[in-house]
């Protein structure tokens, strides 16, 4: 098996992970022309070339890291949901600087974490299921310790994922990365970091307690 594993059998998704990556992209794209911001501004401000900045939405579509990452999470019987949150209004957002990763104090902690969050959430999994890295490895066509660095190393994350993500940052929203349980892809339940099934209210299930999976 190679990445036809993506046609798994599971409950339907309209866009692929790649596909609502680009979509985010091409909010974040929106929102910064509602605040007036031109590339060469924008730029400034994230350490960025201007051309850099304008090439963020249409290089999301070459990530290898988003499909990647959904092949395997359809190994392992789920998906990727790809989504753009906004942050609490509520709450005070620090300067923008204290939010970008590449400054001397950072104090955006959301930064680039659900990358990371998901790496860690993929490889949980995959042992709970049984699996090698080598078996895995074969069914997605990589190494063995290609999929070893995918769990484990964020550097291996491609650029076109991480530009997005800090873009979303830089305007007060989050990239979240969530893997959906095939049985609950479109009623409102997710598989949480501590592999639990969350319920985030959707009155189709009328059940908010979280369980494991297969509970």
């Amino acid at each position: 098996m190679t990445v036809e594993l993506a046609e798994q059998e599971t409950a339907p998704i309209r866009l692929s992970a790649l596909e609502q990556l680009v979509t985010v992209a091409e909010r974040l794209d929106q929102i910064r022309r509602e605040e007036g911001l031109s590339f060469r501004e924008a730029g400034r401000m994230l350490g960025l070339r201007a051309a850099n900045v304008l090439v963020v939405k249409t290089r999301a579509a070459t990530s290898t890291t988003v499909p990647l990452f959904d092949a395997y999470a359809r190994y392992l019987g789920c998906s990727l949901r790809v989504l753009l949150v906004e942050d609490d209004p509520g709450q005070r957002r620090p300067p923008w600087r204290q939010r970008m990763p590449h400054g001397d104090n950072p104090a955006d902690e959301h930064a680039m974490t659900e990358l990371w969050r998901l790496q860690r959430q993929l490889r949980r999994l995959r042992q709970r299921a049984g699996y090698t890295c080598d078996e895995v490895a074969a069914a997605l066509g990589i190494d063995a310790i290609a999929l070893w660095r995918k769990e484990n190393a964020p550097v291996f994350v491609d650029h076109a994922v991480a530009n997005v993500m800090m873009l979303a940052r830089f305007f007060g929203y989050t990239v979240r990365l969530y893997l959906v349980g095939p049985e609950v892809m479109d009623v409102g339940w997710w598989i949480g970091d501590d592999d639990s099934v969350v319920y985030d209210g959707n009155p189709e299930t009328g059940d908010d307690e979280p369980h494991l999976p297969g509970e």
